[in-house]
């Protein structure tokens, strides 16, 4: 069971499992993600055992349970964040993982046996699930989790973002000259009539060019300044998404962020593109 969480700043587990996080500089407890991920893990176990008939198979004659069978939790951290696992118990430390050593921390623990290491296959004790049995008990957790609900505030404005994107795209097609404008390879008037530059204009603007990379709202967000350059907030789900990003025209890296007043500019080494991404509302 893996708990994930995009925590940003610091973030503190003292000896007695109770944990901390910075914001701005304030420190402030935070539920234990460990003790959530072990509660959700004991309704799974509920949820399982009480179909056990159907989910595994028998064993000379007698039907298999659930139990003996190994469970585990973890805790994936952002991997921006600031771990201090110091004054943590082992037991806590071991299952609280940044998300890009997720998967090595899974093979440790399972440590399953290779082919060649065949005294310790036989001295293996913990009880396998066969290819039946897995699938099994794929589908019903699926079944069991995938019912059809009311799309969320979430969804829907991930939906508006994504029809705006189309529009964004359907306006820039129009011509290819758009992004030698961008460029300042031309002047606006030798491109697009009026109408169509007031459609890109508007399309450049904040809610167009800028969407938390957590949730996808493009709304509710706020600029802010930190030790790595402007980065927007997310009051939605308390997310931070960087201002900077590979240059649109050429694609390189080579960019940097500007600020002048209200407005933020995305200027690119390489090509000399410049482009408005975010004015504060």
């Amino acid at each position: 069971m893996v708990e994930s969480k995009s925590i940003r700043g610091e973030v503190q587990v003292n000896e007695y499992s109770e944990w901390s996080r910075s914001f701005k500089g304030q420190w402030s407890g935070i539920p234990s993600p460990i003790k959530q991920a072990e509660l959700q893990l004991a309704l799974l176990k509920q949820l399982l055992r009480a179909h056990d008939s159907q989910l595994l198979g028998t064993l000379l004659g007698l039907q298999q349970g659930f139990g003996g069978r190994c469970f585990d939790v973890f805790c994936a951290i952002s991997s921006d964040a600031i771990i201090d696992r110091s004054k943590a118990p082992i037991d806590v430390a071991d299952r609280l993982v940044k998300s890009e050593f997720v998967v090595e921390a899974l093979d440790k623990k399972m440590d399953f046996k290779t082919f060649f290491q065949f005294k310790a296959r036989l001295a293996e004790n913990r009880p396998s699930f066969t290819a039946q049995e897995l699938t099994k008990i794929c589908d019903f957790l699926l079944a069991h989790t995938s019912q059809p609900t009311a799309p969320s505030a979430e969804n829907k404005i991930v939906q508006q973002r994504q029809i705006a994107n189309n529009v964004t795209a359907e306006a820039i097609s129009e011509t290819d000259q758009v992004s030698k404008w961008v460029a300042h390879e031309l002047k606006p008037s030798e491109i697009l009539p009026d109408t169509k530059l007031a459609q890109v204009a508007h399309i450049k603007g904040q809610h167009h060019s800028v969407a938390c990379k957590h949730c996808g709202a493009a709304d509710g967000l706020s600029a802010q300044s930190g030790r790595y350059g402007y980065f927007v907030h997310c009051k939605n789900c308390g997310g931070n998404t960087p201002l900077k990003r590979p240059c649109p025209t050429c694609k390189s890296q080579n960019t940097k962020v500007s600020k002048s007043q209200s407005v933020f500019t995305l200027g690119c080494q390489a090509c000399g593109a410049s482009m408005e991404i975010f004015r504060l509302s």
